[in-house]
């Protein structure tokens, strides 16, 4: 079984496919929902910030006013000079009393911000140390709200600002984007190295989930594997569990009990016909053998019992191969193992293929015979062989050959049966063990047999821990193989 046909791999690779998209839509979901979560915080927290040096401002922004007013009012009209000296000097400290406390409100904040003011005159008024020799500019500043956009600064980065103003100055307040993207990055940047963890414990846990939810598919498929018509009565091991697989495996079993009925029904039919013809073909075979002896019998009339007499001789022999494979499959069918010369067997065997040869004028040569001694039943394996033999005689034309040998190599005896026959076409070579199944082929006649000698030599074979195997080309005879691995 391909690994990638097993339901325990798709149902991984389905829920590695489940995971890994969860994974990633969390993902993108999670970085997106921390980014606007964090840049409403950041626009929230510059508009608080705007509106609180807007407030601050605001009520003592006429002596900023009055002070620049002054200066101006100095320069042009040149009045009062000391007059003037002493309300500059008392406008300034009031001035400069504003801007330190922006300026210590600004060393406390928590967060790098960036302020400027201008007047109206977009002269400037106030700039945080922070920014340096930089400056904040955005042209369309509103009035009496905050506005919030994200602009560059002169070294290109990007910073997120508010910019209000009132009747006498222009508040810009910024903040540098460059935390927030570093704090993205950071989580995005630990994500992927995460997501690859986690998708690798999830497939591992969904691969050790499948193996244990299907492992007791894999011990059905395995008892049911060894049920065959010779053991019907086994069943399939039942769930504890009342869920889908316990249902199923009743089910099955159910099935296997119905087919054990109906195989069981079966082989008493064909038992009990089986015998029943035994009789009446036996009885009829001995009529037409007495009647054949007459001499004074007409020749049109002999031919015909005599044609008869073959078919009531094929007929019993198909009855027989019946009610040993009915034994055999209901295994009421013994064998009696002993230590045999094995052969000496085959010897015995090379006799009756001179017999069954001689019609067709077939010759029938012993190549090697290696003393073997082994356990096994003599009588089922004179049966094998003959049947072997019967199968070479009857697909090899007169005057064709018959090779017998014996092998001992490595412990195993080893027994080959060829011939020169017409072969076995490559489609037929699995199937002429089956039973009933004869080899058909154009320009020979339909053979003769019942179709189950070879079964019945294969079921031998295997009932003595054997093989049987066959090579076979069109036009130049097989050869079938038949190996006992402990002689």
């Amino acid at each position: 079984m391909t690994i990638f046909h097993s339901i325990r791999t798709k149902l991984t690779l389905w829920y590695a496919v489940v995971v890994g998209t969860t994974l990633v839509a969390v993902g993108v979901t999670a970085y997106y929902f921390t980014r606007s979560t964090l840049t409403e915080n950041l626009d929230l927290s510059l508009q608080n910030e705007v509106k609180w040096v807007n407030e601050f401002i605001e009520p003592k922004a006429r002596r900023v006013k009055l002070k620049r007013s002054a200066r101006l009012e100095l320069q042009r009209l040149k009045k009062s000079a000391q007059r003037q000296a002493e309300q500059e000097e008392a406008d300034s400290a009031a001035v400069d009393e504003i801007w330190n406390q922006i300026y210590q409100h600004t060393i406390l904040s928590p967060r790098r911000q960036y302020i400027q003011i201008l007047d109206r005159n977009g002269d400037l008024l106030y700039r945080s140390p922070s920014l340096g020799k930089e400056a904040l500019q955005y042209a369309e500043v509103p009035y009496g709200w905050v506005k919030l956009v994200t602009i560059h600064n002169e070294l290109g980065h990007e910073l997120r600002l508010a910019v209000t103003q009132n009747d006498y100055v222009k508040i810009f307040l910024a903040y540098p984007l460059d935390e927030l993207n570093e704090a993205l990055d950071g989580l995005f940047s630990n994500y992927l190295w995460l997501s690859p963890l986690a998708l690798f414990i999830s497939v591992v846990g969904g691969w050790f989930l499948a193996h244990k939810s299907l492992k007791p598919v894999d011990t059905i498929t395995k008892t049911a594997r060894k049920i065959s018509a010779q053991n019907l009565s086994q069943r399939l091991p039942k769930h504890k569990v009342d869920d889908e697989i316990g249902r199923l495996t009743a089910t099955f079993n159910d099935m296997i009990e119905r087919l054990q009925e109906s195989f069981a029904q079966i082989q008493r039919f064909s038992a009990d016909a089986s015998h029943e013809l035994r009789t009446p073909l036996t009885i009829m075979r001995g009529e037409i053998e007495v009647a054949l002896r007459k001499k004074r019998l007409p020749e049109p009339t002999r031919v015909l019992l005599t044609s008869v007499h073959d078919e009531l001789v094929r007929l019993s022999a198909i009855v027989e191969g019946l009610i040993t494979l009915i034994k055999t499959d209901s295994g009421r069918l013994t064998f009696r193992f002993d230590d045999i010369q094995l052969d000496k067997i085959v010897e015995e065997i090379s006799e009756d293929a001179l017999v069954l040869a001689a019609k067709k004028k077939i010759r029938v040569e012993i190549e090697r015979i290696d003393p073997i001694v082994m356990r096994g039943d003599a009588a089922r394996l004179r049966q094998l062989f003959l049947n072997l033999i019967e199968n070479a005689v009857k697909y090899t034309p007169p005057h064709g050959k018959i090779t017998l040998s014996l092998h001992h190599t490595n412990g195993a005896a080893t027994v080959h049966v060829q011939d020169t026959g017409v072969g076995i076409p490559r489609r037929d070579l699995a199937k002429i063990f089956k039973r009933f199944y004869r080899v058909k082929q154009e320009g020979l006649e339909e053979p003769s047999g019942s179709g189950l000698g070879l079964a019945i030599a294969r079921w031998i074979a295997e009932a003595h821990h054997g093989t049987i195997s066959v090579k076979s080309r069109p036009r130049k005879g097989s050869t079938f193989t038949v190996t006992f691995p402990s002689a």
